[in-house]
């Protein structure tokens, strides 16, 4: 598979932010759409919206001339949206590529890249995710507590995007593991997730440090960043935890073996007897040993 240098794509999405930031009071006003379709039908030889077949979103090709072709059969405004964004960026990185192995520029229904051009592919949709909800429009409305129906309609993105931001910026920004950022995305993001659960996702942003800006050590932002992550989407880990600090702290207060669990509080007992089930066999057990 051929190698491409996303770091084009950012700096281009980047350089897009910040003529379209220009045009805004702030931050969560942000809507890079008029920019995007501006540059898109300027830039090419020939730009069409056309009933394209076989579920293409948009193509770019690239003989004599640069023709890009959105499919007018598209009836989900940000799915178009970011079909204008992705054909750009072939426009801005790819045409002497293009020029050279045409009739490989595909998406299809799901916005898939072709998987014989997947890099560029993966490129052209990073560039489009960034270009219409980058790093700091991001960072500001979920700081403000925006929610999901308010980015969709003033940012102009689809729930599918903004679950992919969210997972790059707690990757990159919060150090957090993809496993757990894709879970805070979901509960986001989510259909069945209450009001409650999206505010708790967007106080996080108020509470999370990175590297950057931070004095503590990179694994300490790590820890604390993870552990408000996981309070929102599984509480119980962290109470759980806590409750086994309890145990142990007791136990050292007060030098009582295992054989004492059940002489302390009956709300953390059944904590306090998980700790030793590993070395207990439950074969040993009779029946007679819960007679009365």
């Amino acid at each position: 598979m051929e190698k491409v240098n996303y770091k084009d794509a950012d700096m281009l999405a980047h350089q897009l932010e910040v003529f379209v930031r220009n045009h805004f009071n702030n931050a969560i006003e942000y809507n890079a759409v008029p920019f995007i379709l501006a540059e898109i039908q300027k830039l090419p030889d020939d730009f069409f919206q056309f009933p394209l077949s076989n579920g293409i979103l948009g193509t770019t090709i690239v003989d004599s001339a640069v023709t890009v072709t959105i499919n007018s059969n598209i009836d989900n405004d940000s799915r178009r949206y970011f079909t204008y964004a992705h054909e750009l960026c072939h426009v801005l990185l790819d045409t002497e590529y293009l020029r050279s192995n045409p009739g490989i520029d595909v998406q299809d229904d799901n916005g898939l890249p072709n998987a014989s051009n997947y890099s560029r592919e993966r490129r052209a949709n990073r560039f489009a995710a960034l270009s219409l909800l980058p790093d700091s429009v991001l960072n500001a409305v979920m700081m403000e507590g925006k929610t999901t129906k308010y980015i969709h309609e003033h940012q102009k993105v689809s729930y599918e995007t903004l679950k992919y931001r969210i997972v790059d910026f707690a990757q990159s920004r919060f150090l957090l593991p993809r496993s757990l950022s894709m879970k805070l995305a979901e509960a986001f993001t989510g259909t069945d997730q209450n009001a409650r659960t999206r505010a708790s996702v967007s106080g996080l942003w108020n509470e999370t440090e990175d590297a950057a800006i931070s004095e503590l050590s990179r694994e300490r932002i790590i820890k604390k960043n993870k552990d408000l992550a996981l309070g929102i989407v599984d509480p119980l880990i962290l109470v759980d935890r806590e409750r086994k600090k309890e145990i142990k702290e007791r136990n050292r207060q007060y030098n009582r073996e295992p054989k004492n669990v059940y002489d302390m509080d009956p709300e953390i007992g059944i904590h306090m007897l998980a700790e030793y089930i590993d070395d207990f066999d439950i074969s040993d057990i009779e029946d007679a040993d819960f007679e009365n």
